[in-house]
């Protein structure tokens, strides 16, 4: 595992982004572990995650025009994405995000921010099933712009219809997925520290039950 990726998942542990347990998702799975990026809530830790996806696209060498951030959680790193690219790597990039409901008066629109047009990168948190991901891309899609590339902390590597979410997602878009870590990497390093052994008979039971 590379340093990125492992400093990355100690960071998640320190600050609880990545907890273990028994919690329910969206998807209504019962999963033992959890990820969660909105516990990133002061300047330290927003600034610290949003830098980490900033060496993500650095890296990446994916030309975009914005940065989109889905409402809720890729708002404030959308936000803190740009303004780092800008000041430690002299990137300026717009941003914007969506509203769950459309404005019909003042600003109006779905969007806040940049008018989306151009080539896009989406910032979220997780890829699981993809549903959500694939929202955005339509919507983005059905606005005037295009997707380049979709950056995630985190790649559950879980089915979305018939296979791994983020290859699906992949075939039918032609749209590449780049994460932080994903699930190989987390348990990976859960496997060489002894202090975690507690959780790996569910974390083996759920990856062989859902992981593809």
């Amino acid at each position: 595992m590379s340093n990125i990726k492992n400093n990355f998942i100690e960071f998640t542990l320190e600050h609880e982004i990545l907890k273990f347990g028994n919690f329910i998702l969206n998807s209504g799975r019962s999963s033992p572990y959890f990820f969660n990026t909105g516990t990133c809530n002061d300047g330290v830790t927003l600034n610290k995650l949003s830098e980490y996806y900033c060496q993500l696209i650095i890296n990446s060498n994916i030309n975009f025009d914005f940065i989109f951030g889905p409402a809720y959680k890729g708002i404030s790193l959308a936000a803190t994405i740009s303004s780092i690219l800008q000041s430690k790597y002299n990137i300026n990039k717009s941003y914007c995000f969506n509203r769950k409901e459309e404005k019909q008066h003042g600003e109006k629109g779905l969007f806040v921010g940049h008018t989306p047009r151009g080539q896009s990168i989406i910032i979220d948190d997780v890829i699981s099933s993809g549903k959500s991901i694939i929202e955005s891309i339509e919507l983005l899609q059905g606005n005037n712009a295009e997707v380049a590339a979709i950056f995630v902390a985190f790649d559950r590597m879980e089915i979305g219809l018939n296979k791994r979410a983020s290859l699906e997602i992949k075939e039918k878009y032609n749209i590449d997925i780049l994460s932080l870590i994903c699930l190989d990497d987390v348990f990976d390093y859960l496997s060489s520290h002894n202090k975690y052994n507690k959780y790996m008979d569910n974390m083996t039971k759920y990856i062989n039950e859902y992981k593809k």
